[in-house]
């Protein structure tokens, strides 16, 4: 149970929003709940791999988004608000099957990942363009 509640923490992590007024810094912290939550769906797909949004240069980063348009960084801000209730919703589903006795959850959490990276992939160009 305690295992479940942990979990249960890491994606509620997903929706709570630092309280900082600075869009980047929430977005930011968005994706790194994410990738806690990839770690449970990757398990519960059976694969080792699970997707990183690591910014190789967060510096680079920060600065490409404060220098971008303001249509660019609201793109970024709701590309990291749709990857959080994919993953969210994603997770909180595949939970509940499991623990409904559904026996093979992997193939659904398999997909779940795959749109996450193809999502954080998306996102994150935005940022490098």
């Amino acid at each position: 149970m305690s295992i479940y509640r942990r979990t249960m923490s890491k994606i509620d992590s997903i929706t709570v929003v630092n309280g900082q007024d600075d869009p980047f810094a929430e977005s930011v912290a968005r994706l790194k709940a994410v990738e806690s939550v990839v770690g449970l769906v990757a398990n519960m797909a059976g694969s080792p791999e699970s997707a990183s949004f690591a910014m190789t240069d967060p510096d680079r980063m920060e600065s490409a988004y404060r220098h971008s348009f303001p249509m660019t960084q609201k793109r970024f801000d709701r590309g990291c608000d749709d990857l959080a209730v994919m993953a969210q919703s994603g997770a909180k589903a595949l939970l509940q099957l499991n623990s409904a006795g559904r026996g093979r959850v992997d193939i659904a959490a398999q997909r779940l990942m795959r749109e996450i990276q193809m999502s954080g992939r998306l996102t994150l160009d935005l940022l490098k363009k």
